[in-house]
């Protein structure tokens, strides 16, 4: 296994640009309700209606947390997985392929697809080593015991192919 600093060819810039456009859009979509209920409350200040205060300051926190936690967050998540697999520091394995999960399992915030490898520890007894595949990402069909190369970001696959 060694260290490198290479760009993944899983990941693009494109990408990482398309993240940061959704992301935007999606704050922008919560910021011009959540700006006429600001309006709401300021207006009630001046007018001293405190019913309309406590409605619009209520409406504004739940918009708030729930738009975040659906619509924002996850986009968050996957950009600072695309910013980890493609500016981090990533490691090279070879190690033959064992099995690829069909199952979705949440990493970090990112659906992830479990990559599992067979690898050897220190005193040369095999283990299986477990990698998370992005589960947006296709991957290469491998047949059980082919050797393949993992560059990762931690547990997190940069790119896998054929060794």
């Amino acid at each position: 296994m060694s260290a490198t600093t290479n760009k993944s060819p899983l990941y693009t810039a494109g990408d990482m640009a398309a993240i940061t456009r959704q992301i935007r859009s999606r704050w922008l979509c919560l910021g011009i309700p959540c700006l006429l209920l600001l309006v709401g409350v300021v207006v009630s200040f001046i007018f001293r209606v405190e019913a309309i205060t406590t409605v619009c300051t209520i409406l504004m926190g739940v918009l708030l947390i729930f738009f975040w936690d659906l619509y924002i967050k996850p986009l968050c998540c996957y950009r600072k997985h695309l910013d980890s697999v493609m500016n981090g520091i990533t490691h090279e394995a070879v190690l033959p392929f064992v099995s690829l999960s069909e199952d979705v399992n949440m990493v970090d915030g990112v659906a992830c697809h479990a990559l599992t490898c067979m690898d050897t520890d220190a005193k040369g007894r095999p283990y299986e080593r477990l990698f998370y595949l992005d589960a947006q990402k296709t991957c290469p069909e491998f047949s059980e015991g082919e050797t393949i190369r993992v560059i990762h970001h931690d547990l997190l696959v940069a790119d896998v192919h054929r060794a």
